[in-house]
């Protein structure tokens, strides 16, 4: 799943890193890998579970709080948390995760073109 990940945020414009495993205490098996991402107007890390559950956080680069643009945003994945400028969803599979990472860089895209308006 770790390449048609890839695939997908690359198809997007996007940017990965390589994946690397984390476990939950030094030492320990890895239950996880992760890898960073980038695109023009965010970035963040990918979090892929060895029993197959994908997590997804996206930082945007500029400044607002996603917890006041929840009710906005339409993604087939579950927000997890939103605080700040770091937001994570839960995704559904490859094809949720491409589907909100299209929907998220053209939501961040219209913002700041309305910004560069005002």
């Amino acid at each position: 799943m770790s390449e048609e990940i890839r695939k997908v945020i690359e198809s997007l414009g996007g940017r990965v890193e390589e994946w690397y495993n984390v476990s939950e205490r030094p030492g320990r098996e890895p239950f996880a890998k992760e890898a960073n991402y980038s695109f023009d107007y965010f970035w963040g890390k990918i979090h892929l579970r060895n029993e197959g559950e994908l997590y997804i956080l996206i930082i945007s680069r500029d400044v607002f709080n996603w917890k006041d643009r929840v009710k906005e945003l339409k993604l087939n994945g579950e927000i997890i948390d939103a605080a700040g400028g770091l937001m994570w969803i839960q995704e559904n599979g490859v094809e949720s995760l491409k589907k909100d990472l299209e929907f998220l860089k053209n939501y961040l895209e219209s913002l700041r073109k309305q910004k560069q308006k005002a």
